[in-house]
This record gives C-alpha cells, sequence and structure tokens, in this order.
C-alpha cells in the first residue's frame, strides 16, 4: 500500500479548500485502498480561518502558520512537523486545483524508478484551456533570467511585455518524457527526492519555486518527469490572481535574485 501525502496551502481561501478536498476523496475512494493518504493543510491566514472538513477516504491535518509565510515557506512548516521521508510520494499543491477521478490509480501505475524525483501531471487550466505543463523543458540560461529580472524591475514595461511577446507565444502540446521543471501550482516529489535533497528549504516569499527544485533535482541527479495520464484541473490562481501588479512584479524579482545569486 502506498504512503502519499499532500502538503496545501491556504491563504483566504477556504470554500476552494473543500471544492479541493472533496475531489481528493472522490480520487481516494476510486483507487479502492491501494493507498494511505495524509492531507495536511497548511493554513497562512490571519486570522487563521477554521478547517473543519470532515474527510471520508483520508486523515486531514491542519497547521495554523500565524502568519502569511508564502507558499514553500508554508510547506517548509508544513514538512517540519510532518516528515516527508515517512510518504512514497509527497504532493505539494496550491488549494485552487481539483483531482480528477482516476488521480490516485494512475499515480499507481507509475513504475518504481530510483532516480525519479518530481513527477509533473497534467494541469488543465479552466481559465486559458490548456496544460500548464511542462512548466520549463530546458534549464534557463542566465541571460534569460537576467532580461526577465529587468523586466520585473519596472512594473510599466512587464505589463508591456504580457500584452505583446508573450500573448504571441505558441502553445506546443508536448509527450510524455523527461524534462527539466514542472509547474508549481502541483507539484509530486518522490521519497527519493527527500533521501538525496531533504525537505523544502527555500527562503523567497513567492515565485520560481520550479527552477529551486529543478536546479536540486539536477545537482542531485535526479529525473523530472512529465505525465498527462495524471491530471489534475487548475481552476484559477486564488492567491496570486489578486495581487496588484507591483507587488507581483516585486516578488518575482526578488525570487530571480535568489535564483541567479544561488545558482547561476
Amino acid at each position: 500500500m502506498k504512503q502519499v501525502a499532500i502538503y496545501c496551502v491556504n491563504y483566504h481561501s477556504k470554500d476552494r479548500l473543500e471544492h479541493y478536498l472533496q475531489s481528493i476523496d472522490l480520487a481516494v475512494k476510486a483507487a479502492e485502498g491501494d493507498l494511505q493518504l495524509d492531507v495536511i493543510a497548511i493554513d497562512n491566514s490571519v486570522p487563521a480561518e477554521t478547517i473543519d472538513y470532515a474527510p471520508q477516504a483520508f486523515s486531514l491535518k491542519v497547521v495554523n502558520t500565524g502568519e502569511n509565510k508564502g507558499y514553500f515557506g508554508a510547506v517548509s512548516e508544513g514538512m517540519k512537523r510532518y516528515d516527508p521521508m515517512s510518504y512514497d510520494y509527497s504532493i505539494i499543491s496550491n488549494v485552487d486545483v481539483v483531482m480528477e477521478k482516476d488521480f490516485f490509480v494512475q499515480l499507481a501505475e507509475m513504475p518504481a524508478n530510483k532516480t525519479l524525483g518530481w513527477i509533473a501531471p497534467q494541469i488543465f487550466s479552466d481559465t486559458e484551456h490548456r496544460d500548464r505543463n511542462p512548466k520549463i523543458m530546458r534549464r534557463y540560461a542566465k541571460r534569460k533570467l537576467q532580461i526577465l529580472r529587468f523586466l520585473f524591475s519596472i512594473p510599466p514595461l512587464y505589463n508591456l511585455y504580457t500584452h505583446t511577446a508573450y500573448k504571441s507565444k505558441k502553445l506546443i502540446k508536448h509527450e510524455p518524457g523527461e524534462i527539466y521543471a514542472g509547474h508549481g501550482s502541483f507539484i509530486i516529489l518522490t521519497q527519493e527526492y527527500f533521501k538525496r535533497c531533504g525537505i523544502i528549504d527555500y527562503p523567497v516569499f513567492l515565485f520560481c519555486e520550479e527552477i529551486y527544485l529543478g536546479e536540486l533535482c539536477l545537482k542531485h541527479g535526479l529525473k523530472v518527469v512529465y505525465n498527462p495520464q495524471i491530471r489534475v484541473r487548475d481552476t484559477e490562481h486564488a492567491s496570486t490572481g489578486t495581487f496588484r501588479r507591483r507587488k507581483y512584479c516585486r516578488y518575482n524579482y526578488e525570487a530571480l535574485s535568489y535564483i541567479l545569486k544561488t545558482y547561476y
């Protein structure tokens, strides 16, 4: 029987969290007893929200951070209390997603592989009508990250970019296989990842989490694999979608600065 943990981060999104938990219940039931699941809901809300969902097919544990620690900051808090080494798979996610009913059935069909660190599932966006994965096919060149950081340093310039060059990018359907990094809204990490890389330790409030994980997998000889048979739906950006443009740009600038300094 597979042991699975989900570390999901809530920030004033209780309704979305409950919808997410309902989809998890259905997916666990469809797996017909082939796994044991713990959901660790880490609440960044201030004041803390009351999470009173009564799961039918999994165990729910709530961690209140007492402050908004950001995405991976909250995940780190959850992992300090509930060790990911206890599980075959540890999933990190936002709460503005829902699982397809066969999610765990498909996950169980992944062959055992001591070099696999990260599984990137299909994350179908209801707003963009496309799969958000694979996020990054190959490691970014340093120059590209420097240009992106420059764009984020001037919000009006970044705004112009999003309405011109970014929108002209073609959407390409990719085949399953090895990639550099998946999308950060829903991440499946193996036990082997934590054996080699340790728990999440990313001292950045938001953004570039994918590059952080991609770099650690690369450093420790772990593969990142895109598997579109494992599916979730991304309903909306519950947290980041409400950011003002200047704050969004500032957080991205800070994240890129950390990535460039640490890995390039």
